[in-house]
């Protein structure tokens, strides 16, 4: 009887104090990794670290950031899906992985809206469009004119095959009616590299981090921004729609996702922690830096957001007949 008895009030006892268990906020209480599936030394990996210790700073435990680049974010995607959906293995992503990729590729082997669970977006960025030395421009009006005149004898470089750089690229040319001859690095930092190296005559339209940090150089020309306005960290640059260009006007935003499979309670407690991120002034003080806009999404904002890119990126692909095989 008494072992009956025991029984019993073992089983009550889990019954009364499951609700409690199931209430208490999710907390990890190991190092977390966060996978940046692009090369190190890039805009994307700057951005990345910045969030890496933001999330660290409110969970509080180290948060490890793991490059993973390939496939325009693909081979990151992939390492995420290997991982155990346990909270403690998370992905940057950016527009190029969840909005553009399904548009371009005809073979991927990822669902951003299926295999992946947004978490909440923390900034956007504008593009610059950057320039090594030995390239005839001061500005975009200016490379225009150039490279009409002197067909295919510029350039342009990408941080990949269907990448949001190729788009942009692209883009150019079906506007201007220019023909930027295409070549694809592996990643943002060795294009970057390579103009200012001047090896080329050479453009790359990309995230304003690298920009940023050699605007001084001599080793860049920066000759116009994607969006409406000029950015405040390159006061001196004008944007593309000053330029006459008035129907670019593009950004590249970024936030943080984990693997489907991820628990409900795990979910909720990174909402709450992505919102803090993007709200913290320390973070967003270091992300303005390099070029950063505050961009708060929640979870079900950012979704809505890919949903909304991948039509219009689709649309955008389709009108300049880019697709990756």
């Amino acid at each position: 009887m008494n072992t009956v008895l025991r029984k019993l009030l073992a089983c009550l006892f889990l019954l009364v104090s499951a609700p409690i268990a199931l209430g208490q906020a999710w907390a990890p209480n190991k190092p977390v990794r966060l996978i940046i599936p692009q090369v190190a030394g890039g805009g994307a990996d700057a951005i990345g670290r910045v969030i890496a210790q933001g999330i660290s700073e409110q969970i509080g435990q180290t948060v490890v950031p793991d490059n993973r680049p390939g496939t325009n974010g693909g081979v990151g995607v992939e390492a995420l899906m290997r991982s155990p959906s346990d909270g403690y293995n998370l992905l940057l992503v950016f527009t190029s992985v969840m909005a553009l990729n399904p548009a371009v590729y005809t073979k991927i082997n990822y669902d951003p809206l299926k295999d992946l669970m947004a978490l909440g977006g923390i900034c956007e960025v504008p593009l610059v469009v950057m320039a090594s030395p030995s390239v005839p421009a001061q500005n975009v009006l200016e490379l225009v004119a150039a490279e009409k005149a002197k067909p295919q004898s510029i350039f342009g470089a990408s941080s990949g095959n269907g990448s949001f750089s190729h788009l942009l690229l692209e883009m150019m040319n079906a506007k201007t009616g220019t023909r930027f001859t295409h070549v694809p690095f592996k990643g943002e930092a060795p294009a970057v590299q390579n103009l200012m190296a001047n090896q080329d005559v050479m453009i790359y339209i990309g995230t304003p981090a690298l920009a940023i940090a050699n605007q001084n150089s001599g080793k860049l020309k920066l000759l116009g921004v994607t969006t409406q306005q000029r950015m405040p960290q390159l006061p001196e640059v004008k944007s593309l729609h000053e330029q006459g260009f008035t129907d670019f006007n593009e950004s590249f935003w970024y936030g943080v996702v984990a693997a489907n499979g991820t628990p409900q309670p795990i979910l909720d407690a990174y909402n709450k922690v992505m919102a803090d991120v993007a709200k913290s002034t320390s973070v967003q003080a270091n992300l303005g830096r390099m070029g950063c806009a505050p961009l708060p999404m929640s979870a079900n904002e950012f979704s809505v957001r890919i949903r909304s890119d991948h039509a219009k990126y689709a649309a955008l692909a389709k009108s300049v007949g880019m697709k990756i095989d």
